[in-house]
């Protein structure tokens, strides 16, 4: 049986006799590495406590506000440190990446993988890393963002349009990014298909890219999560999806961000999946939809 991704209230487990300090976060597994070699010696000594700070803030943070039943979101960051001025303000890049179980097995799917080159915040050694639900922070911002889109998809991949609630908050944040001026990297003034954190955020509220959502639903919930008890019948519907992915590219006006991080996220998955399928015609799919990675499609279909 396949299960669902359940999160139950707060307030329904206080009904049940739960107390509030027996619910704790249980959303994300993070994994965080830094890398600060750029950077003078009194600077990397002041940031040698920021990978644990940084594991401490997403780990311990309640982002849905709900308890939280199955397998945890697996998060990666890795934070490489390019700059630092004499008053604790440090400029980075950020890749970020989170992973999807899949059922009934112990291997996860890749549902996210950015790199993003406009992180500048201020911090001190053992600074704690605090939540402000008012306003857009430097240091904490730019992760709640993307803890709040790798929750929102993992919620999207068990149920259709599943992550709007989460996608909202996301947005919100970006929201209040756009009007702060000592921040960068929220522009929404970018070419069409090339990546920027507020084209994501907005084809993820948006209901005229609901297709691509209905996509990450279909591929993971009816697709992928199959491919443990047959195999052959999941590779033939992941193959129906991605048709559907297709025509929906076909119907969109201009390039979208959205399809181009899944296929960033995804595109090893597929040629792995469809080694030795005996379509290939899936091949010419995954090409149109994903051109940048062609060379490596082309290898798994001459396996």
């Amino acid at each position: 049986m396949i299960r669902f991704r359940i999160a139950v209230s707060a307030a329904a487990m206080l009904l049940l006799g739960v107390t509030s300090q027996s619910l704790r976060a249980q959303e994300i597994d993070a994994t965080v590495s830094v890398n600060y070699e750029q950077l003078p010696i009194a600077s990397q000594q002041e940031l040698s406590t920021f990978a644990d700070d940084l594991k401490r803030y997403v780990e311990n943070t309640r982002w849905t506000g709900e308890n939280w039943e199955g397998p945890k979101i697996k998060m990666n960051f890795a934070v490489i440190f390019t700059g630092a001025s004499g008053d604790g303000m440090y400029s980075t890049r950020l890749v970020v990446g989170s992973q999807r179980h899949i059922n009934n097995s112990e291997k996860t799917s890749p549902m996210v993988k950015i790199l993003d080159d406009s992180w500048s915040f201020s911090y001190t050694r053992n600074q704690p890393f605090v939540q402000d639900p008012t306003r857009y922070d430097p240091l904490t911002g730019l992760i709640d963002f993307y803890v709040y889109v790798a929750i929102g998809l993992d919620f999207d991949s068990y149920a259709y349009l599943g992550g709007a609630s989460t996608y909202e908050k996301a947005w919100t944040l970006a929201q209040r990014a756009q009007i702060r001026t000592d921040v960068d990297g929220w522009k929404t003034d970018v070419t069409p298909g090339t990546f920027s954190k507020y084209g994501l955020i907005r084809e993820l509220t948006e209901m005229r890219f609901a297709p691509l959502r209905r996509f990450i639903y279909n591929y993971h919930y009816n697709g992928l999560d199959l491919t443990t008890s047959n195999k052959q019948a999941a590779l033939d519907s992941i193959n129906t999806y991605i048709g559907d992915l297709v025509v929906a590219k076909d119907k969109l006006v201009q390039p979208s961000v959205l399809l181009r991080v899944m296929s960033d996220a995804k595109y090893m998955e597929f040629a792995e999946l469809f080694a030795g399928y005996t379509d290939p015609v899936i091949w010419r799919k995954l090409i149109y939809l994903d051109p940048g990675h062609q060379s490596t499609f082309e290898q798994a279909r001459d396996r």
